[in-house]
């Protein structure tokens, strides 16, 4: 089987977990002899980008023609941007580029990821080319320009503009050329449907990434360690979990470990320097963040948006950490409250320093924390990943052979 991946940022260009999602799953189908062939998308200075093989997977990148790369946008104005997502309602550029290279490799069929940047035109030239089409969304980019489902002000959007309005309207109409439409949630897949999505075939993969062979030895005697790894941002509830360490007396020993870097980051360090039960470790990877992680007795996700899937939550897991985490979005369905962690309500600084009190006083709950959370993260390895998407393939293929055979038979 030759599988076509696409996904607008590849490594080892990255910014997120998708990018990482879309590596392991096609590093873990090249193991098991299928061929792989991942498009994405590089700046305009880089064309032409040669054609790479990491680890066993080809890698074609090009600039879909655009005002600028969807990865530099952070620096664009407010017209620019207007101007950029214009062009990539359709980008017809990006869609002749995409079925050159189908007519070239000649997969069986096309899988796509993140498609802000390529636009929903790939998925056009994918049926075009006889393709079946898998899609699967990480984030909200289909029914949010945003992508976030977050207002300017950083709060829930509940009431879109006419903009954003269209916008929707526009591309769910053009996800009738998915045949198969996945997530790693089926809250996020919910929110599609909610807003128009008609996909006749939707499926919840989740995601799959490397664990630790073993847990790590359980924690000794001392305060809570309390970690939060995340973007410094106000979606991330970085506000929520300073405010709680404020409510939380002398009578809970505890830590907070900040990691990240973003907008609120000047707030972590004065509050770091304010209070020595809170340490800031700025950005860290590899060897760092997981000894960070191999310290912690607990996990932070405070999150004020409809989070998809944290894979961050599976990370702390499979380190035997219990997960504190905000009630939204498709987080209850990844925190068994009780047993894997504890929910609070979102934003309310009160019932996190309440549930951390609770955890920090209550050293039983900490062990079943421990025990539940390593068979739970087992669930979520790469191999099961791969295994769920080669039944949608297998699936899809067989449907399409079928249908084929129909067409010829009448």
């Amino acid at each position: 089987m030759h599988v076509m991946l696409a996904n607008n940022i590849y490594p080892p260009i990255a910014a997120g977990g998708a990018e990482l999602i879309v590596a392991y799953l096609a590093e873990e189908l090249v193991r098991r002899g299928a061929q792989v062939t991942v498009v994405s998308t590089c700046g305009p200075e880089m064309e032409p980008y040669p054609v790479e093989q990491r680890n066993g997977v080809e890698v074609v990148r090009f600039f879909p023609k655009n005002v600028y790369w969807h990865f530099d946008r952070g620096h664009a104005k407010r017209l620019d941007k207007m101007r950029w997502h214009l062009t990539d309602a359709w980008n017809r550029d990006a869609a002749r580029r995409i079925r050159t290279i189908m007519d070239q490799r000649r997969p069986d069929l096309f899988h796509t990821h993140l498609v802000d940047g390529f636009s929903a035109s790939i998925w056009r030239s994918a049926q075009r080319a006889g393709l079946p089409v898998v899609h699967t969304a990480h984030d909200y980019h289909l029914i949010c320009p945003r992508a976030f489902m977050l207002s300017k002000s950083w709060k829930l959007c509940t009431n879109p503009s006419l903009g954003c309005r269209t916008y929707r309207r526009w591309h769910v109409a053009t996800a009738k050329d998915i045949d198969v439409f996945c997530s790693p949630s089926r809250f996020l897949i919910d929110q599609h449907v909610a807003a128009g999505l008609k996909v006749a075939d939707t499926r919840v993969v989740r995601n799959g990434i490397p664990l630790p062979d073993a847990l790590p030895a359980a924690k000794g005697e001392g305060p809570l360690r309390l970690l939060m790894p995340a973007r410094l941002t106000v979606e991330k509830g970085v506000r929520v979990v300073l405010d709680a360490m404020r409510l939380i007396g002398a009578d809970t020993p505890v830590e907070l470990h900040v990691a990240g870097r973003g907008a609120l980051e000047p707030e972590v360090q004065a509050a770091a320097a304010a209070d020595p039960r809170i340490r800031y470790h700025g950005y860290v990877s590899g060897d760092q963040k997981a000894t960070l992680f191999s310290q912690a007795d607990v996990f932070l996700l405070p999150s004020l948006w409809y989070e998809n899937a944290p894979v961050v939550i599976v990370e702390a897991a499979a380190y035997g950490l219990g997960v504190i985490a905000s009630r939204i979005g498709a987080i209850p369905e990844f925190v068994r409250d009780g047993e894997t962690g504890v929910l609070f309500e979102p934003g309310s600084a009160e019932d996190l320093a309440s549930t951390i009190r609770r955890v920090a006083h209550d050293p039983q709950l900490r062990q079943v924390f421990r025990e539940k959370s390593g068979p739970f993260a087992q669930s979520f390895t790469v191999e099961r990943m791969c295994d769920a998407y080669q039944a949608v393939y297998s699936d899809l293929l067989a449907r399409r052979a079928g249908e084929q055979g129909l067409r010829r038979a009448s």
